[in-house]
């Protein structure tokens, strides 16, 4: 019979078992073979408690110390946090101000409770001023905020309303001046300031060592630490955390290092499994390592794994014998409401496709790439010969045809049977606001050129214009300037408002549900009065007809893990 102890002295769980039962021991996520002293070890974590007692069942037996440390551990984070995940509200009183909704001041009094969480709200439902009531509750600053480079400002309206009194610090421009003020930061630090410093995703991993991952090897450079390295964080923010998803990813693994010794670690995202559960294993990673140390064992235990199309391995969904014991340790640091739920004033979606029929222009070099890999185009001839830039032409030519410089670079151009409905749906709003989305830049100038030619006011929201000016086009468009705002899903599907708009229309949609699902709620969050219908344009017999249908698909495995519908019906009752 196995039995499990802590190791007083190396502060982890030792497994004493017998030689036929290594097969269970192995199973156990983050349990490891110390061939010095000839026994199993696994991190002391609530994770590791309940996945060994899943293995070996009730027969395992357990020490004092780990009996004693459980004990403290349930009733001190574990069933608190259980209690206010289920909450609807708690009383407004100081930390928990009154002017936060009900649903917020529970979600805050969550993150407080559990100590380092995943918060996975549906997006717009306030992430950022339940984080800062927390971080308020828990003293824990300084504090780093790793966000989007668009919602930056948004950190610092919010920490003004929710925190006056703390400082902060936006990171940006050149090395030079990043490192400046990072050392201002460390500056108000020691005057004895609290104090948030804020920085761009793209921006961590050249302040922070890089944490170490499977077979990847670190050179010297990688683990040595850096600026951010050498603060004492109280706390780590994850914004948009679904950009941490990815293991392998640099700025993943900065992220892992930068908040390793961080006493909180909050991971925001409404969005938190854009594929399958295996997306949540690194943001999980970030959240707790004690209690998610191995994404090959974390797989092996709790998901199902299927054949692809090119002979490897995907995770298909969560095993049903073993799905129970992964909330048991998951919900503790999870907390998702969905607005149907918490927002019952806040009107539905409602998705309206439109479909266009190609022009013949755009028909003829569709179906000559999609037949035979190549069109012929005005400048001289398109071959696509690799499947991927294959789609992505089909891709380009469903929305629009196309022109070849002396490069033999591709240009969107005119027709554009999207582009002659969008300005249809435009005149059929009447002089009303409305939000037009792509993932193609080119597509949205091309938009943006129509509007021009109507008369149509609009800014624009892409990778092309600077973030001041995104912010100006944003509020104008809130205060009634601007009819139309049209956006790159890239640019501005994260952490803006544009609520002043009840409609959006799609050109073109992406094949990330993550993205899909952001853009759609640029206007479908707080603030929101209106009914919001969310219009695709959709090219007969194209792609985007298939883009549609895995966009579907990806959401069923997002329901999955974040149970909304459970949740609804538990809210409802």
């Amino acid at each position: 019979m196995a039995h499990v102890e802590i190791d007083q002295e190396r502060g982890d769980i030792v497994i004493t078992s017998e030689w036929r039962e290594r097969e269970l021991c192995k199973a156990v996520p983050g349990a490891r073979w110390d061939n010095d002293a000839r026994r199993w070890r696994m991190p002391l974590s609530w994770a590791a408690c309940i996945a060994a007692r899943g293995v070996f069942g009730p027969g395992l037996a357990v020490g004092p110390l780990l009996a004693e440390w459980s004990r403290v551990e349930y009733d001190g984070r574990v069933a608190p946090a259980l209690a206010l995940r289920e909450a609807r509200d708690i009383q407004p009183i100081d930390p928990y101000p009154a002017k936060l909704y009900p649903f917020q001041r529970a979600g805050a009094a969550f993150l407080t409770a559990a100590s380092s969480a995943l918060l996975a709200d549906e997006m717009g439902l306030g992430k950022t001023a339940q984080t800062i009531v927390a971080l308020g509750a828990l003293h824990a600053w300084p504090t780093l905020v790793v966000c989007p480079n668009s919602v930056k400002r948004t950190w610092v309206s919010e920490l003004l309303t929710w925190a006056p009194g703390v400082e902060a610090v936006v990171v940006g421009g050149g090395a030079a001046a990043r490192k400046k003020q990072i050392a201002a930061f460390c500056t108000l630090l020691d005057e004895g300031r609290d104090a948030v410093l804020i920085v761009n995703w793209e921006a961590l991993r050249l302040h922070s060592r890089l944490s170490g991952y499977g077979s990847i090897r670190l050179s010297d450079d990688e683990k040595t630490d850096r600026e951010l390295n050498l603060i004492g964080w109280a706390s780590v923010i994850a914004d948009e955390a679904h950009r941490a998803k990815q293991p392998q990813a640099k700025q993943t693994r900065a992220l892992w290092a930068v908040g390793k010794n961080a006493r909180h670690r909050f991971a925001l995202t409404g969005t938190p499994i854009a594929n399958s559960p295996e997306d949540l294993w690194a943001i999980m990673r970030f959240v707790s390592p004690d209690e998610w140390p191995s994404k090959t064992r974390f797989i092996d235990r709790y998901c199902i794994l299927s054949w692809n199309a090119f002979g490897g391995m995907d995770v298909t969904g969560l095993r049903s014998e073993t799905r129970g014991e992964l909330f048991r340790f998951l919900d503790p640091r999870f907390i998702r409401r969905p607005k149907s739920a918490v927002l019952t004033e806040l009107p539905e979606k409602t998705y309206v496709r439109r479909h266009v029929e190609l022009t013949p222009k755009q028909r003829k070099s569709y179906d000559d790439l999609r037949d035979h890999l190549l069109t012929m185009l005005d400048e001289g001839a398109l071959v696509a010969s690799h499947p991927l830039q294959r789609l992505t032409r089909l891709i380009q030519f469903a929305s629009a045809h196309a022109t070849l410089d002396e490069g033999g670079n591709l240009s969107l151009a005119e027709p554009s049977a999207t582009l002659d409905d969008l300005e249809l749906v435009v005149e059929e709003m009447g002089g009303r606001a409305v939000v037009i989305a792509a993932e193609s830049r080119q597509l949205i100038e091309l938009a943006a050129l129509r509007l021009q030619k109507s008369g149509v006011s609009h800014g624009l929201i892409t990778g092309a214009v600077a973030p001041a000016d995104r912010q100006v086009t944003i509020d104008r468009f809130q205060a009634g300037d601007l009819q139309v705002v049209l956006l790159t899903m890239g640019a501005g599907g994260e952490g803006i408002t544009l609520t002043a708009a009840d409609t959006i229309v799609f050109l073109q949609r992406s094949f990330s549900s993550v993205k899909n699902v952001q853009t759609e709620d640029r206007i479908h969050r707080i603030g929101q009065r209106e009914a919001v219908t969310v219009i695709d344009i959709v090219a007969v017999d194209t792609v985007q007809e298939r883009v549609l249908d895995v966009m579907l698909q990806k959401g069923a495995r997002l329901e999955e893990v974040a149970r909304d519908a459970e949740t609804l019906r538990t809210w409802l009752v």
